[in-house]
């Protein structure tokens, strides 16, 4: 498509069609089969150099050039960037192709135009760039050049917003169990006694005590005192 495009280019510029075949056949890698061809044609003119060029490149029609451009959309791993330039390209050569003697269908300028906005407009993926691409559109002073700084600028902004809204994120943190503590025997927590089993326990201390003092004074009787005789020699 670069030879196809010189060839344009000379021809705004001015210069005889002549000397662009001589151009272009000399801008043909020495050595390729293409350029001992067209030095060994006598009768080559502009319109048949650019149908051999395009021909030898494999480039396709306008018809099948202008069907990709309806339905371009942004790669998964495509920038917004790359995405407008493909399309560019894209549009370009389908202007080129509508330009051939033998293209069954021409598309002029404004409808090529009017489909690349429509197709940019609606093949990007990310909603924030569509609105500002639609914006670019809508004034009628915006040149290629304009769009691609918009688009950076918005594909800037956007990955911004999505850092700080990243950051904004709460981290939950999370302890890992080393293979050590994960075969520990669980320790069972001693539950503390409440006041119900304190009183039990205490009343119960209390019965023993009063259980000893009991005993202990029914012993006293059955020795008697000092001046006492024994129970068994008064039973007598």
């Amino acid at each position: 498509m670069s030879l196809v495009h010189q060839i344009d280019s000379g021809l705004k510029r001015g210069y005889p069609e002549k000397e662009i075949v001589e151009a272009v056949v000399r801008a043909v890698t020495p050595g390729l089969q293409l350029r001992d061809y067209l030095e060994g044609r006598d009768d080559l003119d502009l319109p048949i150099t650019r149908r051999l060029l395009r021909a030898h490149f494999q480039e396709r029609g306008a018809t099948e050039l202008y069907q990709e451009l309806c339905g371009i959309s942004q790669g998964r791993i495509e920038t917004a960037q790359n995405f407008v330039l493909r399309a560019l390209a894209l549009k370009q050569r389908v202007l080129f192709a509508s330009k051939e003697a033998n293209a069954k269908f021409k598309y002029d300028q404004t409808l090529v135009e009017s489909m690349f906005e429509h197709a940019v407009s609606t093949g990007l993926s990310n909603a924030e760039v569509r609105q500002e691409v639609k914006n670019a559109f809508s004034s009628n002073k915006c040149s290629e050049e304009d769009l691609l700084e918009r688009v950076n600028q918005a594909s800037h902004s956007e990955a911004e917003r999505a850092r700080k809204m990243q950051l904004k994120k709460p981290v939950t943190a999370s302890v890992e169990m080393t293979g050590n503590d994960r075969h520990k025997p669980e320790v069972k927590k001693e539950k503390s006694p409440n006041l119900y089993e304190e009183v039990q326990l205490l009343k119960t201390q209390v019965a023993e005590i009063h259980k000893a003092i009991t005993a202990g004074e029914g012993r006293k009787r059955l020795r008697g005192g000092p001046g006492d005789a024994p129970i068994v020699n008064r039973m007598v």
